[in-house]
């Protein structure tokens, strides 16, 4: 079945931001790349603000679902390495395979609109703070149960994600990285906040 003039507006425009970036992209660019006329473009979003942030929206609650899912399917692992290794692996795994989806991000997150910029950090900001909660949880309960080195949640927190997006950097600028890499990268991060000693710390 062909795909509906809107389905095809979105995906193109959603390449375009994804290549060049929110300013770099025109109306006219888009609606010449589907074929139809800049007016025709128009009937459907009344202008580019409102095309770009409806694809935002929806790419934004897709990762929202995704990050869900993967916290869900921590919980049920028995270890606190098998909870955050499985939320690690799966983040890397989900922008490595769709690298388009990965540049759309990282020109919001490096190089956003200046126009819609406070308005796209908040929506982020919000969308991330219900994860890291989520996240924070699984660490706290871990060192609870002495499988984590004791330490300030958040900063064991902030050392998870930014090593987190050093290792995603790494394969999006290396696509035939050895996935066996990504087992290495893990096992020396739990080396460093892995309670070894097996000691059971009190509050």
């Amino acid at each position: 079945m062909e795909k509906s003039t809107l389905i095809r507006l979105k995906e193109t425009a959603f390449s375009l931001f994804a290549a060049h970036g929110y300013e770099s992209t025109t109306m006219s660019q888009i609606a010449n790349a589907i074929g139809i006329k800049k007016p025709t473009l128009y009937s459907y979003y009344a202008s580019k603000e409102e095309l770009f942030l409806s694809i935002f929206t929806e790419v934004a609650e897709e990762y929202r679902q995704y990050i869900e899912q993967l916290l869900e399917e921590a919980q049920r692992k028995e270890s606190t390495k098998d909870q955050l290794y499985h939320v690690f692996r799966g983040y890397i795994t989900y922008f490595a395979q769709n690298p388009e989806l990965s540049a759309f991000w990282n020109r919001i997150l490096i190089f956003p609109p200046a126009s819609l910029k406070e308005k796209l950090f908040t929506q982020i900001s919000n969308l991330e703070t219900g994860l890291y909660g989520q996240v924070a949880e699984i660490i706290q309960a871990g060192m609870d149960r002495g499988e984590l080195r004791h330490s300030a949640v958040l900063d064991t927190l902030f050392s998870f994600y930014c090593l987190r997006e050093g290792l995603l950097l790494a394969v999006l600028l290396n696509p035939n990285l050895e996935p066996r890499k990504i087992e290495a990268v893990w096992e020396n991060i739990w080396y460093g906040i892995g309670n070894h000693g097996g000691i059971v710390y009190e509050k």
